[in-house]
């Protein structure tokens, strides 16, 4: 399949190497991946999942991507030779792709200068997705509503009773803790996400899914910024809450860096800004809820044993943290 893929290609984009297996190196979107040498330098084939995104989505994030165009941190997909980025092939759609070279800061927080070059480099992608730019409501904020609103009408009830007749484990212990917070905090949360959800926003592309993982650095250098597959129209007070909340937390002089050096790109209106704290506080509840469901609910299996002990651990403390912080 490889093969009849690259033969599409221009003889410089096509192999000097050996093709080299690297599963979805890390990422979450399902996909697989081959690294191999061109007469381009390192590239990566890419197999979208047959249950991913379609034709309709990859093609509009593709154009996004697109616009981004001469930013050295981001693999613009190559064009084959009859014009195309994507190409169908065996039921799932590819693309051939710059390889990013880097590695991920996961530390909380990174150094200064990595910060600031990650949100500058976030700002500049959000500057340049601006002429998409419309006025409506949040995606994201109905969501996150619907979400509550399932919690509230019957999900809480099920998940209290399934965690109760559970084995006893530390999956079930931090369960309960969660179920023992959520009624109120919902309650406390749905009115101001009602009245946010109620005034139209600035709307336009974002990453969707801005993770520590996808800002790829040498020495302090941000060299590649990677794995598009999650975009969709938001506010980028989304981008900018999920990528706050996972590098920075509760690190003020962090914050203050990361969000001086977007604002230096891109001013952040008062909205905006009201908006990045709503995000993360309604992600804070809501990320837990989202474990337990995977895991008494839907019963979902994951690769990793401990995922879903490591992420709803990690998610309450997230939650705690805030609760705590806000505290007076």
């Amino acid at each position: 399949m490889l093969d009849a893929l690259l033969s599409l290609y221009p003889v410089h984009a096509r192999p000097i190497s050996a093709i080299v297996p690297i599963g979805n190196a890390g990422g979450a979107s399902g996909a697989s991946l081959w690294r191999f040498e061109s007469g381009l330098g390192p590239l990566v084939a890419r197999a979208w999942p047959v249950d991913g995104p379609g034709l309709t989505i990859l093609t509009r994030i593709h154009t996004w991507i697109g616009r981004l165009a001469g930013l050295p941190f981001i693999p613009t997909p190559i064009t084959a030779q009859d014009g195309r980025t994507l190409i169908p092939l065996d039921g799932r759609f590819w693309e051939v792709t710059p390889w990013m070279p880097g590695t991920a800061d996961l530390a909380r927080p990174p150094a200064s200068a990595r910060l600031h070059a990650a949100f500058s480099a976030l700002a500049t992608l959000h500057g340049r997705w601006a002429r998409h730019a419309r006025v409506g409501e949040s995606p994201g904020l109905r969501s996150r509503l619907d979400e509550i609103e399932a919690l509230q009408s019957m999900e809480l009830r099920l998940m209290a009773f399934a965690v109760s007749h559970a084995p006893a484990d530390p999956i079930r212990d931090l369960s309960q803790r969660w179920l023992d917070l959520a009624p109120d905090g919902l309650a406390r949360l749905v009115p101001r996400l009602e009245r946010a959800a109620a005034v139209g926003i600035s709307l336009q592309p974002i990453l969707r899914d801005a993770r520590p993982d996808h800002f790829l650095f040498e020495a302090d250098r941000l060299t590649g910024l990677v794995d598009f597959g999650a975009m969709g129209v938001d506010t980028p007070s989304a981008d900018l809450a999920r990528l706050l909340t996972e590098w920075v937390g509760n690190d003020r002089p962090a914050r203050t860096v990361a969000l001086d050096a977007y604002t230096a790109i891109r001013p952040l209106s008062a909205r905006e800004i009201e908006l990045i704290d709503l995000y993360a506080e309604s992600a804070a509840w809501l990320g837990p809820a989202r474990w337990v469901r995977w895991h008494y609910i839907e019963r979902r299996s994951f690769d990793d044993p401990d995922a879903v002990r490591f992420g709803l651990d990690r998610s309450l403390s997230r939650l705690i943290d805030r609760l705590t912080s806000s505290t007076p």
